[in-house]
């Protein structure tokens, strides 16, 4: 027999242009059996059907965070939480205080600290600052947006970079004048020391993997789409689900490299497509990556860059070779995905997925990050019928990694400038847009991200009238970016991203209506329950 549950007194904003808002909507098993007034809703009830009293709180469709890296972002959890540091003195005390605490951790590692602090010793990273700390034991910082790596003297020995080491293509060993490596390494230069890094326990990982599920489900998340490096997770979240355990949804994507073998990562992707629940565990992405991160000067722009003129950044791909992977993994049924920021990477993406022709229209291939377009390539992304996917919360970052708010208009120049993150140009243009956060690159809570959207401006009120204010885009249109733009990315909006009859019961109830409070407070509001598939996830012990 079904279950039914009647959710009652409430306001529902559904995220449904032909049904925007509502009283009441009933939930059958898994799926919205009928959603609107009250009286047309309990008509559609069993008379026995459980009544749960939403007492006028603001429910909505569940969010979606349409980029994420949630095996990495589970380990963050037990790593040095460094993006938190708003100091540099906080970031060597956060070291000293977690090597303390865990003796036996042979290799320290942390994520997310700043490119700059106000406190920053002169002369910046090196490899001795680390070493006052930490001397006896490897420490491993990834920097935030995870494009250069901080190591101390004992991780570059057990890394074997020497002054004699080469650097890699795509990367850079960053020297003193001696010709000494310092400790900070860009790109390609550090992916080995994840190798290096011991392996967590199988038990360990399913550990990480529950908890960083729950933190997604208190902060409101039904599914997470990952952009790559989640690969050895998918085992697991099989068996997580297997045992009914799993209460978030996932579409799953596998990393294509230019020295990838093509149909290894094409034939891993197809099993979780042949193999898993999809609407549990979807595989249907192959990602790409073109280049770096413009505060590191790795982010691929032909131009050169307004600091450093004679300075291009990285692209990890040749045009031709990229343009005929993207072909084949569309032939072979997946959606693409290319991280792609600066200039020359955005342009390149669109290039390949433009002469692809209606299959990337089927396809709906996707510009990850998408930070500076040309006035072209904004327009470019409805007649190719591509997906714009942005981060909101790295907008002015203040709040995520401080000290680098300035860092982004240094590198591209106030000529470009009003088109920076350009959202609204591209919804204005007709293109299709999606939110996540890139964790555990930024704050996984997706109301920050909104918040920043809406203002684009940290949370102390700078700048003062907005970072690129005319870029600023409504509540509605973060909200539909977070839930029905993020399911349409994926593929999954008949099933997602909005309340309406047929559709999975994924839904949140909120403390306060985003549509009605202050932009400002937006971050502030709470989850008070999320459920999936008709089941809670989670629920405020205090509402």
């Amino acid at each position: 027999m079904a279950q039914e549950t009647l959710y009652a007194n409430g306001s529902l904003y559904t995220v449904d242009a032909s049904n925007p808002y509502a009283e009441a909507m009933l939930v059958r098993d898994d799926r919205i059996a009928a959603v609107g007034s009250w009286s047309f809703v309990r008509s559609h009830a069993a008379a026995d059907a459980e009544i749960v009293n939403l007492e006028c709180r603001f429910a909505m469709p569940a969010f979606i965070d349409s980029h994420v890296h949630f095996a990495w972002g589970s380990k963050y959890l037990d790593e040095v939480p460094l993006r938190e540091a708003k100091t540099f003195g906080d970031v060597l005390a956060r070291l000293k205080a977690y090597s303390q605490a865990r003796p036996d951790r042979a290799w320290i590692v942390g994520s997310e600290f700043s490119y700059g602090y106000p406190d920053l010793p002169e002369g910046g990273f090196h490899k001795s600052l680390l070493d006052q700390v930490v001397a006896d034991r490897p420490v491993f910082f990834r920097s935030g947006m995870a494009h250069a790596a901080w190591l101390n003297s004992r991780a570059l020995e057990l890394a074997g970079i020497t002054r004699n080491t080469p650097d890699p293509e795509g990367g850079e060993i960053v020297r003193d004048e001696s010709g000494e490596p310092t400790g900070w390494l860009k790109e390609r230069a550090w992916s080995q020391l994840e190798t290096l890094v011991p392996q967590t326990s199988i038990a360990d990982m399913r550990s990480a993997l529950l908890r960083a599920i729950k933190e997604a489900n208190r902060l409101g998340l039904s599914r997470v789409q990952s952009a790559g490096m989640d690969d050895e997770a998918v085992p697991l979240l099989a068996e997580i689900l297997a045992n009914d355990e799993l209460s978030l949804r996932f579409t799953l994507s596998s990393i294509a490299n230019p020295d990838s073998n093509l149909d290894e990562v094409i034939a891993r992707v197809s099993g979780w497509r042949n193999e898993l629940d999809p609407a549990f565990l979807d595989g249907r992405v192959i990602k790409f990556f073109l280049d770096g991160v413009l505060e590191s000067h790795t982010g691929f722009m032909p131009q050169g860059y307004a600091d450093k003129p004679g300075e291009t950044g990285t692209c990890l791909w040749e045009a031709s070779a990229y343009a005929a992977a993207i072909s084949r993994v569309q032939q072979e049924g997946f959606q693409v995905w290319t991280h792609a920021i600066g200039t020359g990477a955005i342009e390149m993406a669109l290039d390949a997925y433009a002469a692809d022709g209606d299959r990337s229209r089927q396809r709906r291939p996707r510009v990850e990050h998408c930070e500076i377009p040309t006035a072209r390539d904004i327009e470019r992304f409805v007649r190719i019928g591509a997906i714009a996917s942005f981060q909101p919360a790295m907008i002015y970052p203040r709040d995520q990694w401080l000290g680098m708010e300035g860092l982004w208009e240094a590198r591209v120049g106030s000529k470009s400038l009003s088109r920076a993150f350009p959202v609204r140009s591209i919804l204005q243009a007709g293109g299709a847009v999606a939110f996540g956060t890139d964790w555990p690159i930024v704050d996984v809570n997706p109301l920050v991200g909104i918040r920043n959207a809406v203002l684009r401006q940290s949370r102390d009120h700078q700048p003062e009238a907005g970072w690129v204010p005319q870029q600023r885009i409504s509540v509605a249109q973060a909200l539909h970016a977070y839930t029905l733009g993020a399911a349409f990315a994926a593929h999954r909006e008949t099933d997602e991203g909005s309340l309406a009859t047929g559709k999975l019961a994924d839904f949140i109830v909120l403390s306060d209506d985003p549509l009605k409070v202050e932009p400002d407070n937006i971050a502030d509001i709470k989850v008070l329950k999320t459920v999936v598939g008709g089941k809670p996830a989670w629920e405020e012990t205090a509402a």
